[in-house]
């Protein structure tokens, strides 16, 4: 028998007959954060303590424990020698924990540390099995450069790849992973590191009097300034943290006293900055969600901008689903004093063309609006300023967009008896606006605008009234 299985054989037998009182055990999050060692963390009896790279404890599934150790993210605690003086101490009966534990739900680790700008990333590991797994991918700064929902099978294997396209810079990202109640960040490098600062909040809204785990990377052995604000942009807490020779450091900041509302916290090294936002005593809302995008068409890398209203002080849920009926993103949001809310999304988290949706939810009601994402290819349309009639005398603004900019286009307005012509000026990008003022002459009636650029056309229809004769 090989020497590591022997001493695993041990380590675990020895732990298993130690531990069979301790049913019911706080996570292992939970037993640092009430002050116990990473050494001293207690895993339910089918379970194996771990040290991760980063210093702090795992509980993991004995099949999992020899894929730690190769990976060298991770090693095992001899629990035995400890197991054996607590048991001097105190009877089996005396052990009474209160909260149970699962082990680590999401196991997840990168190829490589670091990639070659344009390589593919690509990540393995195990997850809660037949759940639904969400996956974010977020540069230093915090801005979302993929997302994915993955549907775990009943393997509770994970596999997948993410292409470091030209949308990416060198520097630091993180993977964000969320299952049910658990999270994992794995932290990955593309190219060489140029020093930046990251945070992640475990999650983004809070009870009252809870405590926030934020996860922060930077550079080794560097203190980091953390100041928390109000949504006035007034200072609510300030501290220093250290971080590790690894460049990391899990800091618990205590929410107690803060008052309902949205919150951001600032963290600060040298003439780095990076910002995150979350949420305290938010709840539900009742009223109606009115949401609109700022466009009907996009492509591909675009950012579409949503706009919103509903309940004030609120929590809500945005949803991004692409043409197949794909849930591509899940966003945690929050309405202002005012019940308004602004929020970018990013279309490279996509790769279909087609009619996408967004579903804006906030507990009880849900309100939907869509767009259509389009290739490389221009789609050539047309628009005037107003839906309602134009009177004699009045101004029509005509504008567009998907114009080819190699070709004349030409406007026409058009009705049976008339016909009237316009050449209008193009960007490089194929937009294009132009002005045409209604003849005092022209007959009240429904004409049709008609752009065409020679390659293709578009219509809308323009409503033509009397002009109101003023005394």
């Amino acid at each position: 028998m090989k020497p590591f299985l022997i001493f695993l054989f041990l380590v675990l037998f020895t732990g298993l007959i130690s531990s069979t009182a301790f049913a019911n055990i706080d996570s292992p999050r939970k037993q640092m954060e009430n002050g116990i060692a990473a050494e001293d963390v207690v895993c339910k009896k089918e379970l194996q303590l771990m040290i991760r790279s980063n210093g702090t404890a795992i509980c993991v599934k004995l099949l999992s424990v020899e894929k730690w150790i190769d990976s060298k993210r991770a090693e095992i605690v001899d629990v035995s020698l400890r197991d054996v003086e607590n048991d001097k101490e105190e009877t089996l009966e005396e052990v009474q924990i209160d909260t149970d534990i699962s082990p680590e739900k999401i196991m997840i680790q990168s190829a490589r540390d670091t990639y070659v700008l344009g390589s593919t990333m690509v990540f393995t590991g195990e997850s809660v099995p037949n759940t639904s797994l969400e996956v974010e991918l977020e540069d230093s700064k915090g801005n979302k450069v993929y997302a994915d929902i993955l549907e775990i099978d009943d393997s509770g294997l994970v596999r997948f790849e993410i292409k470091t396209d030209d949308s990416f810079t060198q520097g630091a990202y993180f993977l964000i992973l969320k299952q049910e109640d658990d999270s994992e960040i794995v932290p990955i490098q593309i190219g060489e590191s140029t020093g930046e600062i990251a945070a992640v909040i475990e999650q983004f809204h809070f009870d009252f009097d809870s405590k926030a785990s934020i996860e922060i990377f930077g550079p080794v052995s560097s203190n980091i300034s953390l100041t928390v604000f109000d949504f006035r942009d007034n200072v609510r807490f300030e501290d220093t943290i250290l971080l590790d020779k690894t460049g990391y450091a899990e800091y618990l900041l205590d929410l107690s006293g803060y008052k309902k509302g949205n919150y951001y916290l600032a963290l600060n090294h040298a003439s780095e900055e990076t910002i995150e936002e979350f949420t305290v005593g938010l709840g539900v809302g009742t009223a109606p969600i009115e949401i609109q995008v700022d466009d009907n068409y996009y492509k591909i890398g675009e950012t579409v901008l949503l706009i919103g209203k509903s309940s004030d002080n609120t929590r809500i849920r945005i949803d991004l689903i692409d043409p197949t009926g794909e849930v591509i993103d899940k966003i945690e949001y929050y309405t202002d004093n005012d019940g308004k809310f602004t929020y970018p999304l990013e279309l490279s988290l996509g790769k279909q063309n087609g009619l996408w949706r967004i579903q804006v939810s906030n507990g009880e009601r849900l309100s939907e609006v869509t767009f259509e994402v389009v290739g490389e290819e221009k789609i050539l349309t047309v628009k005037l300023d107003k839906d309602e009639p134009y009177r004699h005398g009045e101004f029509v603004t005509i504008s567009g967009t998907g114009i080819n900019s190699e070709s004349q286009a030409i406007i026409q307005i058009t009705s049976p008896e008339k016909n009237f012509e316009l050449i209008p000026e193009v960007t490089k990008d194929g937009t294009f606006s132009e002005i045409w003022q209604v003849p005092e002459s022209l007959t009240p009636d429904t004409y049709t605008v008609i752009v065409d650029d020679g390659i293709n056309n578009a219509t809308t229809k323009l409503q033509i009234t009397y002009k109101i004769e003023m005394d």
